[in-house]
């Protein structure tokens, strides 16, 4: 049985060292080496959990290959509870794009603390994987999903069986630019990568997890690092690119009292979404599916609402967005 072993890594840091923990699963056999990172930003921990009882299997299933899997990738954004390092209160996250972690790999060991660390991580741990998957957080109003690169066929397989329950096709704008996303440097240099998108931050999901310890688990058996057949690919992905988009807005304005829904979830047409209770005269607006698919986004939220408390407000202005139904074709 391999043992899991906890490593560092040490980021010389502008004002200081900065030791990055990461677990090692090696099965001293030939075979892939799978390199998984999570919490690039530091509001987005779903990951993280997911690492852990990833590892825990691998550690009891491992039969070929490698497990490289860094749990905490921005170790100062997590302490700071935001997006990326120094991000002020209900600041939009792109802004100081030049910290967004996701956009300065393969990082630049002179460049700034964010810079620093992607070039300790990718330089240790990256440069040698032949995999990678990156799992990502984004707001709990959309559904998890993953974002494979339509140019890279052993990405587009990696998704095919990570039953998340969406799949979008994703593109290079700048083939061979850097500094660029992780992702990028893998599919440019013909080695397979798959990123992630599981739902909700700044805060831990039983649910996303759960998806999150599944896609990878299926990935690791897909790769015959590990015994079994992928599970769970009745349940998905959709894919988003292949289907049609049906939004819901609201009729007017008023709160939107969302039925017991989650996004990710089937509904039926003319299914009860919820209602709106209009403040001009309390009466009540019934909101029902206008079609038959799958909830992609589900509750009323605007642009920041992964940042912004009034973002997230469920007031609806006439026109917002209520839901959104993806039905395959």
């Amino acid at each position: 049985m391999p043992e899991v072993k906890v490593r560092f890594l040490e980021a010389q840091l502008e004002a200081a060292t900065l030791r990055v923990p990461y677990w090692d699963v090696d099965s001293a056999a030939e075979g892939p080496t799978l390199l998984v990172v999570a919490a690039q930003h530091g509001n987005e921990v779903q990951g993280s959990e997911a690492l852990r009882r990833f590892v825990s299997l691998a550690g009891q299933q491992l039969r070929r290959g490698r497990i490289t899997a860094v749990p905490f990738c921005n170790t100062p954004a997590l302490r700071e509870r935001h997006h990326h390092e120094h991000q002020g209160p209900e600041e939009p996250v792109a802004c100081q794009p030049e910290r967004n972690m996701n956009l300065t790999w393969p990082g630049d060991p002179s460049g700034n603390d964010t810079a620093r660390l992607a070039h300790v991580i990718y330089t240790r741990l990256g440069a040698d994987a032949t995999h990678a998957v990156d799992i990502h957080c984004w707001t709990g109003f959309w559904a998890a999903a993953c974002l494979p690169r339509e140019d890279c066929p052993r990405s587009m397989e990696l998704a095919a069986i990570s039953a998340l329950p969406f799949a979008r096709k994703s593109t290079s704008a700048r083939p061979g630019a850097r500094p660029t996303l992780l992702g990028a440097l893998f599919t440019d240099s013909g080695r397979a990568s798959l990123t992630l998108e599981l739902a909700g931050q700044y805060a831990l999901c039983e649910q996303q997890v759960r998806l999150g310890v599944r896609c990878l688990a299926n990935i690791a058996r897909f790769l015959q690092m590990t015994p079994g057949r992928p599970e769970g690919t009745d349940e998905g992905p959709t894919w988003r690119d292949e289907a049609e988009v049906v939004d819901v807005t609201a009729s007017r304005a008023g709160l939107f009292v969302a039925a017991a829904l989650d996004p990710g979830d089937w509904v039926q047409e003319g299914q009860p979404l919820g209602h709106l209770l209009r403040d001009d005269d309390l009466t009540t607006v019934a909101v029902h599916a206008p079609a038959t698919g799958r909830l992609e986004a589900y509750g009323c939220h605007r642009e920041n609402c992964d940042v912004s408390l009034a973002a997230m407000h469920p007031y609806a202005s006439r026109g917002d967005l209520l839901a959104r139904i993806i039905v395959p074709r």
